[in-house]
């Protein structure tokens, strides 16, 4: 299991979704305290793999994103989610390409990105479930009653299963794992724009890359103080 690694630096940008004028932009960069450099990183097109957006009963239908950078979604949703990935990185003994792993040599290790999005507008019993089979964060609880120094069960998923052992970071700093049940327990540092987030290493034996790196980060803002 592997959380924000260091030693991956395609799963070193924090993604997170901003509202302007109507619609939703989808930012990479370095939000929190735990990442330096820019705050803001471009993506190369075809970062964005798909968009979902769902309803009050967890509904979910896809919707068109607006290429280029930053990416931008429209639509009316109680939850939406990003998907996106920027693919094959491989790191040698003189530097780190965003490419498959074959025909190189002094290769060091070599992984394919997946990244994923989820920002809350409005709460349901609903959306207490996860919406996709990626790797997903879920309160199990409506997070929008809770304020500063309150505490906020999630819960990670893979399969649309609770996975137990994966660390969960708030704002960039890994505060617990999770539990059998996939549950972990995270208490609320200030209001604004929230910044949950979870990655995972497993292997991948597709003759390109030695792992797949799965990154997670759930949205949902409060109001700040």
């Amino acid at each position: 299991l592997l959380l924000l690694a260091p030693a991956v630096p395609a799963a070193a940008h924090d993604l997170w979704l901003e509202r302007e004028a109507g619609a939703y932009v989808l930012q990479q960069g370095h939000r929190t305290g735990a990442h330096a450099g820019a705050e803001r990183v471009p993506y190369a097109a075809g970062f964005v793999q798909q968009a979902l957006c769902a309803d009050a009963q967890g509904r979910t239908r896809p919707l068109a994103v607006a290429g280029g950078y930053p990416a931008r979604v429209a639509g009316d949703c109680a939850a939406l989610v990003v998907a996106a990935s920027s693919g094959y990185w491989t790191k040698t003994a003189w530097e780190t390409k965003n490419a498959p792993k074959a025909g190189m040599a002094g290769v060091l290790k070599s992984w394919r990105s997946e990244d994923s999005v989820k920002r809350l507008e409005r709460w349901s019993a609903a959306l207490a479930q996860p919406l996709t089979p990626g790797l997903e964060i879920t309160p199990v609880g409506d997070p929008f009653r809770f304020g500063v120094d309150d505490k906020l069960t999630v819960r990670v998923t893979l399969d649309r299963k609770p996975r137990a052992g994966v660390p969960v970071a708030y704002d960039g700093a890994t505060r617990g794992a999770t539990g059998e049940d996939g549950t972990v327990v995270l208490k609320i540092r200030h209001g604004g724009l929230q910044m949950i987030a979870a990655s995972l290493e497993t292997p991948l034996d597709d003759g390109q890359a030695d792992a797949l790196v799965r990154a997670t980060t759930l949205n949902f803002e409060l109001p700040a103080k």
